[in-house]
């Protein structure tokens, strides 16, 4: 992944964060906008740079700040493989179930989930739209999970 880190010192990383809405998703117009797609993909690149750092699964957009701004963008990274989806919505389950051990803001607890989950979402660093299947039943997990911050849905 070769970008120019020059916008990368907009960003500062402070895992703490959490957040109080939604997050936004990417709209149409945002899709088709250069300025936006830049702004998404520096974000991506610093996510990944910071995921080799830090000893996290999965980093969130509103983990990171901008200009004293929380970033609110539905935007997470898988720090194994360090792919950034944005907009990601689960579009096949498998049937075949597991037991996922989830950790948010200190609070620890199993979910059942798919063990194998395929999603439509917008692949950051390539700035198009994908499908994406789980590799293992752990990234399913943490896929399922991290929709599910974002969407304030975390059961």
């Amino acid at each position: 992944m070769s970008r120019d880190i020059s916008n990368a010192a907009d960003y500062e990383y402070n895992g703490t964060n959490s957040p109080n809405s939604p997050a936004i998703e990417i709209s149409g117009v945002d899709f088709v906008s250069e300025e936006i797609q830049k702004h998404h993909q520096s974000l991506g690149f610093y996510m990944k740079w910071q995921s080799d750092i830090v000893s996290e699964d999965v980093l969130f957009a509103f983990q990171f700040t901008s200009k004293n701004r929380m970033m609110d963008h539905h935007v997470f990274l898988l720090s194994d493989g360090g792919r950034a989806f944005g907009n990601a919505k689960v579009i096949r389950e498998s049937e075949d179930k597991i037991k996922c051990t989830e950790e948010y803001g200190g609070e620890l607890r199993g979910v059942v989930r798919s063990k194998r989950v395929t999603i439509k979402a917008i692949d950051i660093e390539e700035w198009k739209q994908v499908e994406y299947t789980s590799s293992n039943p752990k990234e399913s997990c943490m896929i399922q999970h991290a929709i599910d911050i974002l969407e304030l849905k975390w059961v």
